[in-house]
């Protein structure tokens, strides 16, 4: 058992070592075979174990940046933040032992099968933790993210989502499994037919990619670019809601922001909440912050989006409802745009189930919880077209961002404030995922972040410009605002993983029936 053990470790750190900011992609493709030696002829309990302490491993080394954000920034004591650490850890690695212990059953079977259910395991459970886990899903490193910098890979995004990928370097994984174990084996069968399928289903996704990518740089081609900026104006968060540094933080945004109008920018886009204060909502308190942060679009005669917190007062329960919300501002100074967030982070903006928990504060400073907005409806007012606005968190969620450019977005935006992860590997995963929003739904994306990474990415996924961490600077590039072309995956969603679920799980009813069956003969 102490070998299993070992090997299911060893599984774990290598998808760390996966994942940003260490981000050796091509470990991905090999990382599980030392889980499936791990658990190769384990009963389904000691699998079922062994792909839990993978799983710890793997969320340890992944989400520590958790203790990072709740003790820096949410005044959290460390007795407190790492059990809660761990205890997240702890739940993730439940959906890796469920995992492993239906691979015991499925693993023995013949290898094609194994080939093709495995994978489709797997993304079922990726996709169960994306939308069920705990309030809201936690879609945060799955697996297909590893290949984020694989351009030709990631194409079929548009097609099958983040969870095409996953499915694509699970199915490689299972086959090097397959080799090791017939070496190991000696005289063993070897997986030819499994081997033939993943070949095929590589080679077909790196044709796809070219043929894809040259569709995009032909559609760049023959489109208008229009040059839009990014501010980074590093703003550390222990000042950040400080109101004796409203004053400062606006002048940091509207020097960056002639730095921008100076290289010929026409949007300019400012991170989550930058203007730290109700804007232009008549609170006389912020009246002059607020005529220089609209002023800032007068002088630099662009259109600024910014983050800001917002307030709609409800008659009904004569209450104010909080909103995480982002505004276009126009070169005349006017708001004539609002985006309100939509998918809130627990803990963060608000606390769930506060009949229960209402001892526990949100981390975020405010007067009290936020509220979600009403959908992913683009804002409206710029020339060139509509801006599909992620706030923070959003930007994990593919059916956010997809549903916003069906609604009408010809560009998507991140604004994030990643401040709170302060130097931790979390603001490179967060860039990561969100360059594949762009894939999916072939848009430019544009992210500012507080304190980075902000970026420009084209509709291919590659990263045009971006920052680094703390860094107190502006981006400038040429974007295209794109109208009409919806992809196969902003248009229908996920519906390749729903066929993974479907085939995931009547494959490993069929089997475990099998299994039963056979006991009893």
């Amino acid at each position: 058992m102490r070998r299993r053990v070992i090997f299911a470790v060893i599984s774990g750190l290598m998808l760390v070592a996966a994942h940003p900011p260490i981000g050796v992609g091509l470990m991905a493709w090999i990382a599980f075979v030392p889980f499936f030696l791990a658990i190769d002829g384990a009963t389904a309990k000691q699998s079922a174990l062994l792909g839990f302490i993978s799983g710890v491993v793997f969320y340890l080394g992944d989400v520590y940046w958790v203790v990072n954000s709740m003790y820096y920034y949410g005044n959290v004591p460390l007795w407190i933040s790492v059990p809660v650490m761990v205890v997240l850890a702890a739940f993730l690695a439940v959906y890796t032992g469920v995992f492993a212990w239906l691979v015991t059953a499925v693993g023995k079977e013949r290898p094609l099968l194994g080939v093709l259910l495995i994978p489709a395991v797997w993304v079922s459970f990726e996709y169960l933790r994306a939308n069920l886990f705990l309030f809201t899903g936690f879609p945060w490193s799955l697996l297909g993210y590893t290949q984020f910098n694989q351009t030709h890979l990631i194409q079929i995004a548009d097609v099958t989502g983040v969870y095409g990928l996953s499915y694509l370097v699970m199915m490689v994984n299972v086959v090097a499994y397959q080799w090791v174990k017939s070496v190991r084996e000696q005289g063993g069968g070897k997986p030819l037919s499994g081997t033939g399928v993943a070949a095929i289903a590589l080679a077909l996704t790196i044709i796809y990619g070219f043929a894809a990518i040259g569709r995009v740089d032909g559609e760049l081609l023959r489109s208008r670019q229009v040059k839009v900026s990014v501010a980074q104006g590093a703003i550390d968060q222990g000042v950040k809601w400080d109101s004796s540094y409203r004053m400062n933080t606006v002048d940091i945004y509207r020097k960056l922001s002639m730095k921008a109008a100076e290289d010929g920018a026409s949007l300019i886009i400012w991170p989550e909440s930058a203007m730290p204060f109700f804007l232009g909502q008549g609170v006389k308190e912020t009246a002059e912050e607020t005529r220089r942060a609209t002023g800032a679009a007068k002088e630099t005669n662009t259109y600024i989006l910014t983050g800001a917190p917002a307030y709609n007062y409800n008659f009904k329960t004569a209450e104010p409802g909080y909103f995480n919300s982002a505004y276009l501002i126009a070169p005349d100074g006017a708001l004539i745009g609002r985006y309100d967030k939509v998918h809130l982070v627990p803990f963060g903006e608000y606390v769930p189930m506060k009949n229960v928990l209402w001892f526990v504060k949100k981390l975020t400073v405010g007067a009290g919880d936020f509220v979600s907005g009403h959908g992913a409806y683009p804002i409206a007012g710029f020339p060139h077209g509509s801006l599909g606005v992620l706030i923070c968190y959003e930007a994990v969620f593919p059916e956010i961002a997809a549903e916003a450019v069906r609604n009408g977005a010809s560009i998507l935006v991140n604004i994030t404030n990643d401040a709170w992860f302060g130097r931790s590997s979390a603001p490179y995963q967060h860039l990561e995922m969100s360059a594949l929003r762009a894939v999916e739904n072939r848009r430019f994306l544009l992210r500012a972040a507080n304190t980075g990474i902000s970026a420009i990415v084209d509709p291919a996924g590659r990263i045009k410009a971006r920052t680094t961490l703390f860094e107190k600077t502006v981006l400038t590039g040429e974007a295209v605002f794109t109208k009409e072309w919806l992809t196969f995956y902003t248009m229908y969603g996920d519906v390749f993983a729903y066929g993974c679920l479907v085939f995931g799980a009547a494959g490993a009813v069929v089997i475990l029936k099998k299994k039963k069956r056979e006991r009893h003969v």
